[in-house]
């Protein structure tokens, strides 16, 4: 009996310490399963969840390092970090909150999800020893323990809430959150969106999420930024009521993705942009290549942006302002002045920042509109600054300015007489470049800020360069989507002293202290795509390493293609002045004159294999351009025309090219064409067949060109096929008989060179040997050193001792022999590919090599010892070098293909 009695003692114990446990698991457990939003007080500016996969970049981890270990070594932090490494918290994410409190006080709360059902006295214990029991005080806030700890002038309150540990510098956010927790109206207040319901517009594969709430702006954002920093009559921090974005870093930097709600904002700015479809810009072919920085406006409908724009006027309290500035440019310019912009525009702006003034806080740029007649827009201009004149009384003519671009080009623009023009007619993003001058070309109507700018617009779209072109801009691009309402991007080491006076406070404080580390950061792009009442945000800072510009290159052209000839020197017979003949890709000829204007271009049929022979066909003093294509021999003039009977179309292909000869320097110029059924034809300039030519023909394939040697007195007409070396006099017949048969490789070059005190035919043969073969027909081989067939051969006095050198190249190696075979010098550069050396004689004693690494791009110029200085140098044809005599631009210039399609002018530092 007792025995039972004391088993049903037991049993009830037992039963209700079981009940106990289970009354304190739930009640200690009680907000276990609240998810971390909940704790977000609704009041929070800015809301981040990290995620575990968000990790710095190597990159920006060094050069920020300093800044990293200065967060890390605040209070907060370190309690966070502590609870982390102990794994008293989970580590696959945790949200941190940010809001100002008092004035400038930029607070932070972290909501972390602790581990396992205990953890909250591990919580505690851990932070018990982390700190002394005197620092740590508890006490009871709506019916929660918070817990207070003040070390030095930092101070941390933090709470274990259910399943949930609260840290932040600050106990009032603390406090909100627990308020919030408890009372589940208290986020409610307004209909302004929580964190909680915008989760659907995240990415759960993204490395940050990052929620901003309309205190963002209304609040932080005034504390970062310069409340007028886009203009004086728009305020940033009413823009948007909130944001959503996805945020990830990669190798190539830091980007943020997501969407921006503006509805029902009476001044916001980019409400304007409601109802546009997003549209692609061709306006970064047009903007100048010095741009720092480029921002694109596209509009499916001008008219709905106007009605909007003057709408944003209304609510932001601007419209009167702007109603007194129009009434303005009615009386000066005509009543119907806006009305017919209106009419010419298509929708499409584009502003470039060729420089910035931190000191006046000005830019330097221009603004490009893209109407639909530059005629007409043109026509419109001249009566607005003639209504202008015969108002105010100055004469139109000085309204009315003109510039030389070069000898044969004079480009004419006008001086706007009111700087605001452009922001005033067609919205703010326009009021920092000044509207002091404007010109028109084609169907765009540039505003400039100085004839600086004006001048430079001017220069690049004459040779038709543009931002597009720069490296910056091309791996940014490629970043963004290819449609979109509005974009900004910007070279970011340019403009860094613009985003110093645009930031205030922490923010300008972190770009003082890091104006070197900023270099980490190539560039920035910002683009917003309106999707409805809301707008897809891309922002994107890069971390991608860009090549800049030499500081040599004078000038850049594009072409239509890839150059794929050595630009040819020729000279222009009215000026003596240097011009360039060259051909692209589509089989485009061009003629460019010295500042790097086109000064006509022509499609030809088919690559021309020939040098470019400047003839004097009338004897006049007048130059023609002769040249051939495999199919065609084609004579033109200066001015891009063809003379009488060409292009002249071959009996046979010409695969060699043809070669010209004046034996007697009078202007009877004798062409030389080597036909694919093995004849050598002879052309007079006329077109016709030179009479008493024998008509030579070649027993298989010609393999080189025909070339004319004069030797005391003597004309030499050499020439080889596959197997043979002939050597003819002036009428075909042959001159001196090789009879040792040869292996030649495909386009063999000759050349007649001294080697022994006799004149000889230097040419390499397909067993990598160097023959030698003097006018009687003696032939000696020469083996060189390390000498492979396949190569490329030059023969010339490269070390200037006064004999001819061998200059050989393969593969990635450039080697140079003397007479006999000796290696006198080797070079090699890694994954390279070189083309044939050329050589270039500076002076008598100063000889260079110039190569074409295909593979790399690059433009290599060296002598027997050393690079040339600033070389190497980008490119992607093989080099011309000619001396320039100007005055103070005199000197040595190099002219060659580089970045895909552009032709450019480097000068040589010698």
């Amino acid at each position: 009996m007792v025995k039972r009695i004391a088993l049903i003692i037991l049993g009830v114990v037992l039963l209700g310490g079981i009940l106990v446990a289970l009354w304190w698991v739930n009640e200690r457990e009680r907000d276990a399963d609240v998810p971390k939003e909940a704790f977000i007080p609704y009041n929070s500016a800015v809301v981040v969840n990290v995620n575990s996969n968000a990790k710095l970049s190597p990159k920006i981890e060094k050069a920020f390092e300093k800044e990293i270990a200065a967060y890390k070594s605040g209070l907060a932090h370190r309690v966070v970090d502590t609870l982390l490494k102990q794994r008293l918290v989970d580590s696959a994410s945790c949200v941190l909150a940010f809001r100002v409190e008092g004035k400038q006080a930029v607070r932070g709360l972290y909501v972390l999800s602790r581990s396992g059902m205990f953890a909250r006295g591990e919580v505690n214990n851990l932070l018990s020893k982390m700190f002394s029991t005197g620092e740590i005080q508890e006490r009871k806030y709506d019916n929660r323990y918070l817990y207070s700890v003040r070390r030095g002038k930092e101070s941390v309150c933090y709470a274990v809430i259910g399943g949930m540990v609260l840290v932040s510098d600050s106990e009032l956010y603390v406090e909100d959150a627990v308020k919030q927790l408890n009372d589940k109206s208290e986020g409610k207040k307004d209909d302004a969106p929580r964190y909680a319901n915008v989760n659907r517009y995240f990415s759960a594969g993204a490395g940050l999420n990052v929620f901003l709430n309309t205190t963002c702006f209304t609040d932080v954002l005034p504390l970062l930024l310069q409340k007028d920093f886009i203009s004086k009559q728009t305020d940033v921090s009413k823009w948007f009521q909130w944001g959503a974005l996805d945020g990830d870093v990669s190798a190539d930097g830091i980007s943020f993705n997501g969407f921006m709600h503006c509805d029902g904002l009476r001044a916001s700015y980019p409400a304007v942009l409601k109802g546009q479809t997003p549209k692609t810009s061709r306006l970064d072919g047009v903007l100048p290549v010095d741009a720092k920085s480029v921002s694109f406006l596209t509009l499916s409908d001008v008219k709905l942006y106007l009605d909007a724009l003057d709408t944003y006027r209304y609510g932001a309290g601007k419209a009167e302002r702007v109603r007194k500035r129009k009434q303005e440019f009615a009386r000066l310019f005509g009543e119907k002045s806006e009305v017919e912009w209106q009419n010419l525009l298509k929708g499409e702006w584009g502003k470039g920042v060729l420089a910035y003034d931190a000191s006046r806080k000005k830019d330097d740029g221009v603004i490009v509109v893209h109407v639909k007649a530059g005629s007409l827009a043109k026509e419109l201009l001249d009566r607005m600054l003639k209504s202008y004149a015969a108002k105010t009384g100055v004469g139109d003519g000085s309204l009315k300015c003109t510039f030389q671009l070069d000898k044969d080009k004079t480009v004419g623009y006008f001086k706007m007489p009111v700087p605001d023009f452009a922001g005033v007619m067609w919205g703010y993003m326009f009021d920092d470049i000044a509207t002091n001058y404007v010109l028109v070309e084609d169907n765009y109507v540039v505003f400039a800020s100085s004839e600086r700018a004006i001048q430079s617009f001017a220069k690049d779209y004459m040779r038709r360069l543009s931002v597009r072109d720069q490296e910056w801009y091309k791996k940014l691009r490629v970043k963004l989507s290819a449609k979109f309402n509005w974009m900004y991007l910007s070279e970011m080491t340019s403009m860094l002293p613009y985003y110093e006076n645009i930031t205030k406070g922490v923010l300008h404080a972190l770009l003082e202290r890091n104006k070197e580390n900023m270099e980490v950061f190539s560039s920035l792009a910002l683009q917003w795509v309106c999707e409805g009442s809301m707008f897809y945000h891309t922002l994107f800072l890069s971390t991608e390493e860009v090549e800049q510009k030499q500081a040599q290159v004078m000038w850049q052209t594009k072409l239509d293609s890839k150059l794929t000839m050595k630009p040819a020197i020729v000279t222009n017979h009215n000026t003596r002045e240097r011009e360039l003949f060259v051909q692209d890709e589509s089989n485009t000829i061009y003629l460019i004159n010295d500042v790097g204007r086109i000064l006509w271009k022509l499609p030809i049929e088919g690559k021309i294999n020939s040098e470019i022979y400047q003839v004097d066909m009338f004897k006049n003093g007048k130059l023609q351009y002769l040249f051939s294509t495999p199919t065609h021999l084609y004579l033109i003039d200066r001015n891009g025309n063809y003379l009488p009977r060409y292009p002249l179309a071959f009996k046979f292909p010409c695969e060699r090219g043809i070669s010209i000869a004046d034996y007697e320097n009078n202007k009877n110029y004798r062409i030389f064409a080597p036909g694919a059924d093995h004849n050598i034809y002879l052309y007079e300039l006329s077109g016709n067949f030179v009479k008493g030519w024998d008509t030579p023909k070649s027993d298989n394939d010609i393999v080189s060109k025909i070339y004319h040697f004069r030797v005391e007195g003597k004309d030499y007409i050499v020439f080889a096929d596959r197997y043979r070396l002939y050597i003819l006099d002036r009428r075909g017949k042959e001159r001196v008989k090789i009879s040792t048969l040869l292996n030649l490789p495909m386009n063999t070059m000759l050349y007649l060179t001294k080697q022994g005190g006799n004149s000889r035919i230097a040419f390499p043969d397909a067993n990598g040997e160097i023959l030698l073969v003097d006018l009687r027909g003696n032939l000696q081989r020469v083996k060189g050193e390390k000498m492979t067939g396949g190569g490329w051969l030059n023969v010339e006095d490269v070390n200037s001792d006064g004999r001819d050198e061998f200059v050989y190249t393969s593969g990635n190696t450039l080697r140079v022999y003397d007479g006999q075979g000796k290696l006198l010098t080797e070079r090699q550069w890694d994954n390279a590919a070189l083309g044939y050396p050329y050589t270039y004689r500076f002076s008598a004693r100063d000889a260079r090599i110039g190569l074409l690494d295909e593979r790399g791009e690059r433009l290599f110029l060296l002598d027997m010892k050393d690079m040339s200085k600033g070389f190497p140098i980008r490119g992607n044809s093989p080099f011309s070098i000619a001396f320039f005599d100007q005055g103070n631009a005199s000197g040595f210039y190099l002219f060659a293909g580089s970045d895909g399609n552009h032709i450019i002018k480097y000068r040589v530092q010698r």
